[in-house]
């Protein structure tokens, strides 16, 4: 079975530790409104066209498994000791039994792998690619169980189970959080982040305010750029506050 790639982005150093290859699946089972990588949702192959300009193409490249990992291990002298590569999307872990012959032959030449998931997958693709990864960037959105349907599309208690596995599994893992103002730092949600925060208090969290660099893409592809709420520099640092006073390590990040 072949494996849709959007993009392979080399030289990466917030993907992980080290210096890092980043491999964008193409496919994913929310719809964020604030998402900025617009052509990794649809798992089907689209042309884009950037107004102004003569440049069209197609977003998404099939790869055999063999023909992926040579590619990936063009890149070795880069990485060094602490440096690996990084499956990201889109929704990575949706291609995970397509992606497994690429993982084991990667994990048999000792290079560290991370993964880069919003964990809406089922259980069975998270406890295959908790045999292979290193490390977890795992994301932290909308839990409050009806904005998470309505905005997002996603299944709450999905996401819960997945968690559950990874932290029982000791799993090394930070997690992310998007902090897209009316949606997920909304009264409700955050709440519900705060609550599930408490438990899981003894894992680093990043938060970051989120940015439309993707209008572009949303352009070429023919869509509507959303409008969203990014959350400002005196919000993160309350929020950090706040979390941080349950005893979690929480880091402001830029992406």
């Amino acid at each position: 079975m072949s494996i849709r790639v959007t993009n392979i982005q080399r030289m990466c150093f917030d993907d992980g530790p080290g210096i890092r290859t980043t491999v964008f699946l193409k496919g994913c089972s929310l719809h964020c409104p604030w998402c900025s990588n617009p052509e990794t949702i649809s798992g089907e192959k689209q042309e884009y066209h950037r107004q102004g300009q003569a440049e069209r193409g197609i977003y998404g490249k099939d790869y055999e498994a063999e023909e992926l990992l040579e590619e990936l291990l063009k890149d070795r002298r880069f990485w060094g000791k602490e440096g690996g590569i990084t499956f990201s999307g889109g929704e990575a872990l949706l291609q995970a039994e397509r992606l497994e012959p690429v993982w084991k032959k990667l994990k048999k030449e000792g290079i560290h792998l991370a993964v880069e998931t919003a964990l809406f997958v089922p259980e069975k693709n998270v406890e295959l690619a908790e045999k292979y990864m290193d490390f977890f960037f795992v994301d932290v959105k909308i839990l409050e169980k009806q904005q998470c349907r309505e905005v997002l599309g996603g299944n709450v208690e999905q996401y819960l189970r997945n968690v559950q596995i990874l932290t029982e599994r000791n799993a090394a893992l930070h997690f992310r959080v998007p902090c897209a103002g009316e949606y997920v730092l909304n009264a409700e949600n955050k709440r519900a982040l705060t609550d599930f925060f408490k438990k899981y208090d003894s894992f680093p969290i990043e938060i970051f305010g989120i940015h439309n660099l993707g209008s572009s893409k949303y352009e070429a592809l023919g869509k509507t750029v959303p409008a969203f709420q990014t959350a400002m520099d005196e919000e993160l640092e309350q929020l950090k506050a706040e979390w941080s006073r349950l005893g979690c390590k929480v880091e402001i990040i830029k992406l």
